[in-house]
């Protein structure tokens, strides 16, 4: 697999966009906000704290095993999402929704300039996002990406809003579920829905990702980012014990 990390730096800094992130927080005065992917412009940071670099990483995996039509980017920034998930997967329709008009009018013309299949489209979640889907002439969403208002309520409203157009094949991914504490909405969506899910207690900010069904060559990768409770609790007290610190746990 050839990576899509040197394209996707690259459309970047041609507009004066450094990304930077993707460094441990202790290497920088314990700031978590350092792992995740903002920009340098004129010296100055610009933008929000995006997926890490690591978290791209773990995502161009997927390219092995899944080959989506439609994605939708709900939270889309300043695109750095949204532009790595088009160049991961070229093929597909590349929807994101934003209410940020700076954001979205950078992410089109990032789009256009390198030849990625992206809409980015001016709108809220999760009032829009129905709107917005039919308005593309999609019915169906078959890879999805949450990472807008980082809220309990907000993440169920936010997939409330994508549900109607899952299909069994969909794959649903939940960007800072445990850095912001929205584990319990996540878990009421699976109770809800019916859902298969998984707790990437590995990845930078503790994503999620919900599905109907996968294939074992999927699964498998994600159990690899994965924890069981009792495993990560274990290993969190012996971590504890290391620093004398509280750490925070998996329950």
């Amino acid at each position: 697999m050839k990576s899509i990390i040197p394209k996707l730096y690259d459309v970047f800094i041609k507009e004066g966009y450094r990304p930077m992130g993707g460094y441990p927080a202790h290497r920088l005065f314990n700031i978590i906000a350092a792992q995740f992917t903002t920009f340098l412009k004129d010296g100055m940071l610009v933008g929000d704290f995006g997926l890490s670099l690591q978290e791209v990483q773990f995502l161009e995996g997927f390219t092995d095993y899944l080959n989506p039509g439609t994605i939708l980017v709900v939270g889309n920034a300043h695109g750095w999402s949204t532009v790595a998930l088009a160049l991961m997967f070229p093929e597909a329709s590349v929807i994101a929704v934003d209410i940020d008009s700076d954001g979205i009018a950078f992410t089109n013309g990032l789009a256009r300039k390198n030849g990625l299949n992206i809409t980015c489209i001016s709108g809220r979640s999760p009032e829009d996002v129905s709107r917005i889907v039919r308005q593309q002439g999609l019915k169906t969403l078959d890879l999805i990406l949450i990472d807008a208002c980082h809220t309990v309520e907000a993440v169920e409203n936010d997939f409330s809003a994508i549900h109607p157009y899952l299909n069994e094949n969909s794959v649903i991914l939940f960007h800072d579920l445990m850095d912001h504490k929205m584990v319990p909405g996540f878990v009421a969506i699976l109770k809800k829905t019916g859902l298969y899910g998984k707790l990437l207690t590995r990845t930078t900010s503790g994503m999620g990702v919900a599905y109907q069904q996968v294939s074992p060559q999927l699964a498998s990768y994600l159990d690899c980012f994965n924890d069981h409770p009792e495993n990560y609790n274990h290993y969190r007290d012996q971590i504890e014990h290391l620093s004398g610190k509280h750490a925070s746990g998996l329950n």
